[in-house]
């Protein structure tokens, strides 16, 4: 999913790539709460490591638990429009939970499915 924001250094936007991985074990989600949840949050001047926890935080208090990882790309237009000048300055953050942190296969599949994505 894409959310835009706002660089809360610069107040200038940024865009935001998220993609959640959870353990769904029998019970599905909604999937239209993590896009809520992401449009929250970046509804308010933020940076991106921040926005990044507060996703993976509260979407493991709206499913009820900690298995959840959360990963966000960042477009910077401060980083394109000023500064550097740089035209794809782009970041990626990760705030995981549960297995996700402890068990390091299921980490690695997580990342690897989203380095996937953002590939595309």
């Amino acid at each position: 999913m894409s959310v835009w924001s706002l660089c809360e250094h610069h107040m200038i936007p940024m865009n935001l790539q998220v993609a959640v991985g959870y353990l769904a074990e029998g019970e599905v989600v909604g999937l239209s709460k993590f896009g809520r949840v992401a449009k929250h949050f970046a509804g308010r001047l933020q940076v991106q490591e921040r926005y990044t926890r507060q996703v993976a935080e509260h979407l493991a208090g709206v499913i009820g638990r900690e298995d959840i990882a959360v990963a966000v790309r960042g477009l910077h237009l401060c980083m394109s429009m000023r500064g550097v000048r740089m035209e794809e300055a782009r970041t990626t953050t990760l705030h995981s939970g549960g297995r996700f942190a402890t068990d390091p296969v299921l980490s690695q599949q997580f990342l690897l499915a989203t380095s996937q994505l953002n590939a595309a």
